[in-house]
């Protein structure tokens, strides 16, 4: 019944759970569409206001130089190339021009031969053959036509409008303003409120490839970042070697950081812009919702588990007398009984159960289909095996009841031989076996076990050490063993208390027990020290098992502040060689593993 109600209460918590998932799931991946579609519309946004200012700008200075020559003397400056004359005129309005947009970092009258006529940020800088050196000055003396894009000149990196200077259809040269990238960027600013950073290709850098300064990411480089974005963009470069839209986590803020692609008049790439926006944390909204989803699960887990047991409480006040009596048989019953249909356990008593090391017969079941599976070859023929001729042993014990059964079993290194005595009962098609297991070992009697770890005592390691020496000589197999000891155990007892020091002993006995064979001997020596007997092992295979483990308990969490570690020593039986010896030596090995460091694996 017990069993039962545990599979009705996992069948529907793992319904619970499972329709959780799928919610959790189908949430996530909605608010994560959501997401990335508030992030595509932040960047078509940012997009579409870079594309207007660029127009706006263009239109604003285009306009700006058609005012400024239209009158006949800047005209006449122009086609005579008067330098002086033409800064004369033109400065009132360069004047105003930079109060009225401070970025405005260039203004230039370019000759129709190629060279500087006038750098109004630069008056005494002229005659310079300019064309030759800036493709987009070279680009509008050829074509006569307005150009525009980022550019670098004297004055640096700075998106730059041409436009071209015609009288009565002669063209005269060009007229260039120049803006700063923060115009760009910090008008993006004011109409989105996201922060930009520009970028630069290497190959365009120009007058700034020997600049020391800079932060570069990919073969993309930022010359002036703002202060209060540098730690941003260190910690995106740090998580990305190459531009790519990304989600940075620094300083308890989430940013999405998207780019966008920069051209030159010709519509080559050659930088781009970085936008930085501040966006909620989508990780933590995730580890939230499924927060939230897990305390509603498990609630209603919690409340069917009340109902469950409630219900099974009612079924179980109602069990038959004839149930409990049996059960109650059984457990009084000082030996081992069980009752099988000859395939599957059907119930056990207690001492069955604890001989075992099993809380009942569901957790017996989970490991194994037939006791039979623990049954070990004996020196006659009276010794049972889970199969006899085509016979499963449920049915050869009841074929042959003249014969005295027993059956050898081995628990973590003790051996128990059993007298077997089998009752058939029958009701209508169904087939039940009592089997009685009755202790006849001499051995059962002495304490084989340590009582704090559970693991085989140093009695028991040597009644089967003097074994194993002589089976591995006689066969010529190899015999590893391995001493080991806690490190400073000494000072974990004066610190947390012996409590602590035994909870750590005994979680170390049952880490190592976890990794060990059946066939394996480990048994604790004394205090904080343990041996382990490897049958047919090499010392390539012990030394190997001792590192593993060594790792596995310097890496395991025992609740304390510092790490616990373990020294080990390692040893294979040579040839002729006596068991006295090989103790000796493997601890000897664990002692040069102390005086070297300690937390470290000796071998011979």
């Amino acid at each position: 019944m017990n069993h039962l109600k545990i599979k009705i209460f996992l069948i529907l918590s793992s319904v619970i759970v499972s329709v959780a998932m799928i919610i959790t799931t189908y949430n996530i991946i909605h608010d994560k569409e959501q997401n990335n579609m508030r992030m595509q519309e932040a960047y078509q946004s940012v997009h579409l206001n870079f594309e207007e200012t660029i127009r706006e700008t263009v239109h604003f200075y285009t306009a700006r130089a058609n005012s400024n020559i239209r009158s006949p003397e800047v005209i006449d400056a122009f086609r005579s190339r008067d330098h002086d004359k033409l800064y004369r005129l033109i400065f009132p309005r360069w004047t105003v021009m930079r109060k009225e947009n401070p970025s405005l970092v260039v203004m230039q009258f370019h000759n129709a031969d190629g060279t500087s006529l006038l750098r109004m940020h630069q008056p005494k800088v002229y005659g310079d053959p300019i064309a030759s050196q800036r493709p987009m000055v070279a680009y509008v003396h050829k074509h006569h036509t307005i150009a525009y894009g980022f550019e670098e000149g004297r004055q640096g990196l700075a998106f730059r409008i041409l436009i071209p200077v015609t009288e009565k259809g002669r063209y005269l040269g060009a007229v260039e303003f120049g803006l700063s990238t923060a115009f760009i960027t910090e008008k993006i600013y004011r109409h989105t409120g996201y922060a930009s950073i520009f970028f630069i290709r290497q190959n365009f850098l120009g007058v700034f490839a020997h600049v020391e300064n800079y932060i570069q990411i990919g073969n993309y480089i930022a010359l002036d970042i703002p202060a209060k974005l540098l730690p941003l963009v260190e910690q995106y470069k740090k998580e990305n070697s190459s531009f790519k839209n990304s989600i940075i986590h620094y300083d308890n803020q989430s940013s999405a950081i998207t780019t966008m692609p920069v051209k030159t008049y010709l519509n080559q790439s050659m930088g781009a812009i970085m936008f930085i926006r501040p966006v909620s944390d989508f990780g933590n909204h995730v580890f939230q919702m499924i927060v939230a989803t897990a305390i509603m699960a498990f609630s209603l887990i919690i409340v069917i588990g009340f109902i469950i047991n409630k219900i099974y409480d009612t079924v179980a006040n109602k069990m038959s007398f004839q149930e409990m009596y049996s059960q109650t048989v059984l457990d009084a019953i000082p030996s081992p009984v069980i009752v099988t249909d000859g395939h599957e356990l059907i119930a056990a008593n207690q001492t069955f159960l604890a001989y075992l090391h099993y809380g009942n017969v569901s957790d017996f079941k989970r490991d194994h289909a037939c006791v039979c599976e623990y049954f070990e070859e004996g020196d006659t023929e009276d010794y049972l095996m889970p199969m006899f001729n085509d016979q499963r042993w449920t049915e050869y014990i009841s074929d042959h009841p003249l014969i005295n059964h027993k059956a050898k079993i081995t628990i973590e290194g003790q051996t128990t031989v059993f007298d077997v005595k089998l009752s058939l009962l029958k009701f209508k098609e169904e087939s039940r076996y009592v089997v009685i297991f009755t202790d006849i070992s001499s051995i059962q009697s002495i304490s084989m076990t340590d009582p704090l770890t559970g693991i085989a005592n140093r009695l028991h390691f040597t009644m089967v050490y003097e074994h194993a020496i002589n089976v591995a000589a006689r066969e010529q197999k190899p015999l590893g063993i391995i001493f080991f000891d806690i490190d400073y155990f000494k000072q974990v007892n004066d610190r947390y208390g012996h409590l602590k020091g035994d909870k750590v002993l005994k979680q170390i006995s049952d880490m190592v027990m976890k990794q060990l064979r059946k066939s394996d001997i480990y048994a604790r020596w004394g205090g904080e020290e343990f041996v382990i007997l490897l049958p047919d092992t090499s010392l390539y295979q012990a030394f190997q098992l001792a590192e593993m483990l060594r790792v596995a308990i310097e890496l395991e969490n025992f609740g304390t502040s510092e790490k616990i570690t373990c020294s080990f020593g390692v040893a294979v039986l040579e040839e002729n060689e006596s068991a006295e010896m090989l103790l000796k030596r493997a601890d000897e090995l664990l002692y040069q593993a102390k005086e070297s460091g300690r937390n470290r694996v000796v071998n011979q």
